[in-house]
């Protein structure tokens, strides 16, 4: 598995609210360079984007983003396997038990039907009160000033937005109940919005406050790939149950 590490040796005193949008960032003049804004990024865009990045790149991220980064789809898949093998050993468990309770299951399987029927009938009314789509509007400041240029975007999606001049946004997809909205600005900690019914409205407003008390490190990316050694048979087979 390939690990990098990232951090920044000499930040620099640019101020990066002054640099002339780009598609990735910002453009500096001092430098005459592209520098890309990591904070809009989550781990594994991150991840993704240095491990096929082989220039020199200047970057801004939050303090907290400078650290070793790992491929979090590896994990994910490591959590999947796990579940598959503790499932075989459940359905294993199950089937056994059931040799013993057949005489039973067949007693009780008419109460069982109507139960299930009911069941049924609770999940399809929740699943339509969950795939009601809302609009989602709002204003993004500090408590005092609206934040002009602050970054919406849907978790775990590509979609996002960004506010006006007066803090405004209206985001460009219809959502619904439980999606989640990370709202984030340079210098001010994300935060998490989650979208939930609270009238008969299908539009949503929100107001959000951000704090101030994230530092930003603007500069050239020093990067250390770090490459761990194949993992042994016994220990892909022990990772399926301990889920290491």
């Amino acid at each position: 598995m390939k690990k990098i590490n990232i951090q920044i040796d000499q930040p620099c005193a640019e101020d990066f609210k002054t640099f002339k949008k780009t598609e990735e960032g910002g453009f500096c003049k001092s430098c005459k360079k592209n520098v890309v804004d990591f904070t809009k990024m989550n781990d594994q865009e991150i991840f993704n984007f240095f491990s096929n990045e082989k220039n020199k790149t200047c970057g801004i991220f939050l303090e907290s983003q400078l650290k070793s980064y790992s491929n979090p789809s590896l994990s994910s898949n490591r959590t999947k396997s796990t579940s598959f093998a503790s499932s075989l050993f459940g359905l294993s468990l199950v089937s056994l038990l059931s040799l013993t309770n057949v005489y039973s299951q067949e007693k009780n399987n008419t109460n069982t039907i109507v139960k299930e029927e009911n069941s049924a009938t609770k999940k399809d009314n929740k699943s339509s009160e969950l795939n009601e789509k809302f609009t989602v509007s709002g204003i993004v400041s500090d408590g005092k000033v609206p934040l002009p240029g602050a970054n919406i975007y849907l978790k775990n999606y590509n979609i996002s937005t960004q506010t006006d001049m007066d803090g405004k946004f209206t985001f460009p997809k219809q959502l619904e109940a439980g999606d989640v909205l990370v709202v984030s600005y340079i210098g001010y900690k994300a935060k998490e919005i989650k979208v939930t019914r609270e009238n008969q409205s299908i539009k949503m407003d929100y107001i959000i406050k951000l704090d101030n008390c994230q530092i930003v490190m603007l500069g050239e990316v020093a990067t250390n790939k770090v490459y761990q050694s194949k993992r042994t048979l016994f220990q892909k087979i022990k990772s399926l149950f301990t889920n290491e």
